[in-house]
């Protein structure tokens, strides 16, 4: 019987205890609970969204910086760059044996002539300076003058040829 008693204490105990949280509002608790991790959540995302935002502008900001100092490398290039573009150390060639020698050479090395190398400046060898000129963009006169020989001059050397990989030096 006291042991009946006991748990019929206990029972009314427990169900007082029940009593006074559902009625203070701690039975609430696991609502607002809800509600403030639903709130957190959304400001979770909120932020998130604003996080991605800024990494895009980051990347765009990093590529653009990237482009300006490729540009900056380029211009610096350009700078450094010596005001003569003509790599040959000798003069242009005048009217002289050797000259013409030296023209036809570097015509043959281009793929445009496939006479007699002789020094003469005969009809096949004004036909390939003019071919020369034709397809290097200048005015196919046959005359050697400086911007001819700017050009034809890189191919004093049979190297130069295959070094250009030009499509123009196979046309005769």
């Amino acid at each position: 019987m006291r042991k009946e008693l006991m748990f019929r204490r206990v029972g009314v105990v427990a169900v007082f205890v029940l009593s006074v949280v559902f009625i203070s509002g701690c039975g609430s608790v696991p609502k607002k609970f809800k509600e403030e991790v639903y709130g957190i959540k959304s400001r979770v995302e909120t932020l998130e969204t604003k996080v991605e935002g800024v990494e895009a502008k980051q990347s765009e900001v990093e590529r653009v910086t990237s482009e300006q100092a490729q540009k900056i490398d380029e211009l610096k290039v350009v700078r450094q760059a010596p005001l003569s573009t003509n790599i040959s150390v000798k003069a242009r060639p005048g009217k002289s044996k050797a000259h013409i020698k030296d023209i036809q050479t570097c015509l043959k090395n281009a793929g445009f002539y496939d006479g007699k190398i002789d020094g003469i400046k005969g009809k096949g060898t004004r036909r390939a300076i003019k071919e020369f000129q034709k397809a290097n963009g200048l005015i196919a006169d046959g005359v050697v003058g400086s911007r001819t020989w700017e050009i034809l001059s890189k191919y004093e050397t049979g190297s130069a040829r295959a070094s250009m990989g030009s499509e123009e030096g196979a046309t005769k």
